[in-house]
């Protein structure tokens, strides 16, 4: 695939989870707009000359409540997972890691849910886990019931900032390992922080809040 084409099926992909933030939330004209479905999408730079992203790269490991120190630069925390109990977990089940991303460095960074993530669930590396349209509801619903500003990330980290956000992971309805990857400088280098999401350690929720 084409680096056109790339971005072309990133931007449909956002435009489909804005839109689909924005029937969760409802439109009564006495309503509140939802401030998280008319924001911009944000598209991370790409250079010309990009690493080859299949090439080995430094590896960093952590679990919940960890926080992993990259290079310096960057300091990643995974401060909870949240598993919503609402959804049909015949079929599928729901997560949101709450991630807290501060960039030390003296340049910007990238950080889009859906360029600088990804699962490996068993053993198997995919991106569409983080790109689901139904988790992206489903996460959507509960923050705005717990009347929290937290987003998934979508957006580039300022020099000396720190960001908080999360990821919603759509996942099958058992599994025995699952992994949450992070590429701090997604086209630049490949080095990943991974964290393990034990089961035994997730919070339980409703996308109703309780």
């Amino acid at each position: 695939m084409t680096k056109k084409l790339r971005s072309a099926a990133v931007l449909l992909l956002a435009a489909a989870l804005c839109t689909s933030s924005m029937l969760c939330t409802g439109c009564g004209a006495k309503s509140k707009p939802d401030e998280s479905s008319a924001r911009i999408v944000y598209t991370p730079e790409v250079p010309e000359s990009r690493v080859d992203e299949d090439a080995p790269g430094e590896e960093f490991n952590a679990g919940i409540g960890e926080t992993v120190n990259y290079a310096d630069k960057v300091d990643v925390t995974l401060n909870k997972v949240i598993e919503l109990d609402d959804v049909n977990k015949m079929k599928y089940r729901v997560l949101l890691a709450e991630i807290t991303i501060n960039n030390k460095s003296d340049k910007k960074i990238d950080c889009s849910t859906l360029t600088h993530f990804y699962t490996v669930i068993d053993g198997e590396k995919s991106v569409e886990p983080v790109r689901d349209v139904q988790a992206a509801v489903a996460g959507r619903k509960y923050y705005t019931a717990i009347k929290s500003p937290l987003e998934n990330f979508n957006q580039a980290i300022e020099a000396g900032t720190t960001l908080n956000g999360y990821v919603y992971i759509y996942a099958p309805t058992s599994w025995k390992e699952m992994q949450l990857v992070y590429t701090p400088y997604k086209y630049y280098n490949t080095d990943k922080v991974i964290f393990t999401l034990d089961e035994t350690k997730c919070e339980h929720h409703k996308t109703t809040g309780e």
